[in-house]
């Protein structure tokens, strides 16, 4: 298991960690992408080097296919390798029937990248047109497609899920523990169905009926339990923190790497 990070607070950077009012995703979006450069993109990388990480689940408006070359991806690769942050996946966001269009981009990108995973949700109304498009694609750039559970009209049932990928071995799940946990989705029964078609962990934890989420280990996820099965099923993807939180995230990342190692290694005793 490779641990990285794709903290939701990170989405605020750009704003101070101060989310505005009003807030709209595709302008926040658009202003990452027109104004979050390359410099900035590495900056961000050494702080989630610094707490503790050794992957960096890149979200697409931060580093974008949209805006930058492949060349440009093979370089970045080059600067996160020196960083230390050996482990990469690619984060789209999410994906609908208008998107067919940025699915091989996308896969091209992240192989330059070197990611082997592109993860984001799936509208289930455009399930088959998509799901075909990212076989191909996974096909032919050797990427797979995790897709992560979020509310409807998104899979959000883990059986819906497992349903989709049967025929589509190169999509898997995204298992999000934080939204399966808030939603009352059981996680350790949603790995046991999914399991082998896992390729990437959203480790978030959380407490059903609060707001937002907490630092690892501190809500009332059964992530000590899962990341057990994961060692001992051969789990073999990166588990990327996904933190919640109005204001820097750093503490609060450097106390969740800190319980994931501590249960990893109290796995090796």
């Amino acid at each position: 298991m490779n641990i990285g990070t794709i903290t939701c607070s990170y989405y605020m950077l750009i704003y101070g960690y101060k989310k505005p009012d009003p807030f709209h995703w595709g302008a926040m979006c658009d202003k990452y992408r027109a104004e979050f450069g390359k410099d900035d993109f590495l900056k961000l990388a050494r702080q989630i080097r610094d707490a503790g990480f050794d992957g960096i689940e890149i979200w697409e408006p931060t580093f974008s296919h949209k805006v930058y070359t492949i060349n440009d991806a093979r370089a970045i690769k080059k600067e996160l390798d020196a960083i230390g942050l050996h482990h990469v996946v690619y984060c789209i966001g999410g994906w609908g029937g208008g998107d067919l269009d940025q699915i091989e981009p996308a896969y091209a990108f992240a192989k330059a990248l070197g990611a082997r995973v592109v993860t984001g949700c799936l509208s289930m109304n455009d399930q088959d047109a998509l799901l075909q498009k990212m076989q191909a694609a996974g096909d032919q750039h050797d990427v797979r497609f995790a897709i992560e559970n979020h509310p409807k009209p998104n899979f959000e049932d883990y059986r819906d899920i497992a349903k989709a990928i049967a025929d589509y071995p190169r999509v898997g799940a995204n298992l999000d523990t934080g939204i399966y946990h808030s939603q009352g989705y059981d996680v350790l029964e949603a790995e046991k169905l999914l399991r082998g078609r896992i390729y990437h962990c959203h480790l978030k934890d959380t407490i059903p009926g609060e707001e937002g989420c907490f630092p690892i280990g501190d809500g009332t996820a059964p992530l000590a339990e899962l990341i057990r099965v994961f060692k001992d099923t051969g789990y073999d993807h990166m588990l990327s923190v996904e933190f919640e939180y109005d204001g820097d995230p750093t503490p609060g990342l450097h106390k969740s790497v800190g319980y994931i190692n501590g249960v990893i290694k109290g796995l090796s005793l």
